[in-house]
């Protein structure tokens, strides 16, 4: 490996972390099917790269990254996987079992960060107190993301450049037991993955689809491709006769007047929303959480309302520093009406103060954020990442290009079209909009659809097999093909996906599970009850 494809790679991992373009960065490079595309694509073997890569977002394929968590570094494990993979010629299920503790560890440098950043809000807030409340960008974006890049790119240039020699040294030192221990541990990781997916869709009527999915690849052999169009006409028949089921949520008052006077021009909620969409979580805290993002995205707006220099200026983007958190695409509509309040209150309607301002602000952040985290990182990602993980498994490249393309446009859209409803139709519409039922509609369509395409995973990506045989009568009993295989084909992967999804629905820890499956896959190895 050349010092620059170290320095690409830990460019790479920047990206993904950094929380920059958070519709974008975040669904593409922070996956491990892109990352690992990304790391092959720089040390020349984009489908090995491709194929770690995807082996890897199996086992996170039902990650969420909710109210500031991150429970694993998936990109970190993916990165070194693929690293590792394509340098040694280690077999991709070995290579996962030995990112995954390194992701585990990646969640240090999360906490770090929220921690740090927490130093950035005290001094935006003197910023703008001082009258520089024009130059947020350097507080939110550019020391918070260079801190980052120097505790996060550097250390992973060093690791990759300089320590993955002395990795494929221990691991050839200990030899081929240990080799296929960690590669039957690789093959039953994707069970906790799809188990962490299920937990998600896994309700009601789509339960059934699950085992449809599962059976529909063991009896007749599909691939994922067509798994994925008969989940897709499975979802439309059950969004066509299901019944609209409102959402209880409770008014929200003083409610706005429209009007027809306007001060913003589309140039300047197009700034306002492109900000939020790029930079809302640049300097993620523990401390007011997104807070300074939307402080940042209301920049340009209260600099056309009242002018840099002006108290009123100030006053706004303090108000607008206090906590905020949600998730950033699908509840854009939030800034998007608040914009058109401060525009409204700018305008001279008395009826609209600070305070109602801020309580329509805080009043949506629950709701539309629970929404939005179940809609796109509870359904809509997954189930994407489910079709194309199974399409890259095998190292096509075409997986990881057409699922960032896609996802991409997605993110944008949802991000743009939710704003701008926000700021034209205000709170009361959207009220109306989340009680109508309809995404309850698309959400149970799309658990269907979700459910099938995790049982044709499943089915697929999860091996476990016994080595257990019996002498009788002369005779070798084998209980893998003469009871398993003959009572269901891939009953085993089966059986241990349900139970991580009981365990992690019971609130066991997911590094717990990890740790079982571990201590069960290499105690399999040695005693030749897994093979």
């Amino acid at each position: 490996m050349t010092l620059m494809q170290a320095v690409l790679i830990g460019i790479i991992y920047f990206l993904a972390i950094s929380t920059l373009s958070g519709g974008v960065g975040f669904f593409t490079f922070n996956k491990p099917l892109v990352a690992g595309f990304f790391v092959g694509l720089i040390l020349g073997d984009p489908c090995k790269g491709t194929e770690i890569g995807a082996a890897v977002n199996l086992l996170y394929i039902g990650n969420m990254s909710t109210g500031g968590t991150l429970p694993s570094d998936m990109t970190l494990a993916a990165i070194l996987a693929a690293t590792l993979g394509i340098n040694s010629g280690i077999s991709t299920e070995a290579v996962i079992t030995l990112a995954v503790p390194v992701g585990i560890l990646g969640t240090l440098l999360w906490v770090g960060r929220l921690t740090i950043d927490t130093i950035f809000v005290q001094v935006a807030a003197q910023m703008i107190k001082k009258g520089k409340g024009a130059y947020l960008w350097i507080v939110n974006v550019l020391l918070p993301q260079t801190l980052l890049f120097a505790v996060s790119a550097i250390p992973l240039i060093i690791m990759v450049y300089w320590g993955m020699e002395y990795v494929e040294r221990v691991i050839n030192y200990l030899g081929n037991t240990f080799l296929n221990a960690i590669t039957i541990v690789g093959g039953m990781l994707p069970a906790v993955g799809l188990a962490m997916t299920l937990k998600s869709v896994f309700r009601g009527r789509a339960k059934v689809y699950f085992l449809i999915g599962f059976l529909l690849i063991q009896y007749f052999s599909l691939n994922t491709i067509s798994i994925g169009i008969v989940a897709a006409i499975f979802a439309v028949l059950v969004y066509q006769n299901s019944e609209q089921k409102a959402i209880a949520i409770q008014p929200i008052k003083p409610e706005e007047k429209v009007s027809d006077k306007k001060i913003l021009s589309k140039k300047d909620l197009i700034r306002s929303c492109f900000i939020w969409e790029v930079q809302a979580q640049a300097c993620y805290n523990y401390q007011n959480m997104q807070g300074l993002g939307f402080a940042h995205a209301m920049v340009p707006i209260m600099k056309k309302l009242y002018g840099i220099n002006s108290d009123e200026f100030k006053h706004n983007l303090l108000k607008h520093m206090e906590f905020f958190n949600v998730a950033p695409q699908f509840a854009a509509m939030i800034p998007g009406i608040v914009v058109a309040l401060e525009e409204k209150k700018a305008l001279g309607n008395d009826q609209i103060t600070d305070e109602s301002i801020v309580a329509v602000k805080t009043s949506l952040m629950g709701p539309i954020s629970g929404i939005g985290d179940t809609v796109i990182q509870g359904v809509l990602v997954p189930l994407l990442l489910s079709v194309f993980v199974g399409v890259s498994m095998n190292g096509n490249v075409a997986g990881p290009i057409l699922y960032g393309i896609i996802i991409t446009a997605i993110m944008l859209a949802i991000n743009y079209y939710s704003f701008m409803f926000g700021y034209t139709k205000g709170s009361t519409a959207i009220l109306r909009f989340l009680q109508g039922g309809l995404i309850n509609r698309v959400v149970d369509a799309a658990m269907i659809m979700g459910c099938t395409v995790i049982g044709g995973l499943v089915a697929q990506y999860v091996n476990l097999r016994s080595g257990v045989q019996i002498n009788v009568s002369d005779d070798i009993f084998d209980l893998q093909t003469q009871l398993f295989d003959a009572v269901l084909p891939g009953i085993l992967p089966l059986i241990l996906t349900l139970l991580c999804y009981k365990c992690i629905n019971k609130g066991i820890s997911i590094n717990r599970i990890l740790l079982g499956i571990l201590v069960i896959g290499v105690f399999g190895s040695i005693s030749g009850i897994l093979v």
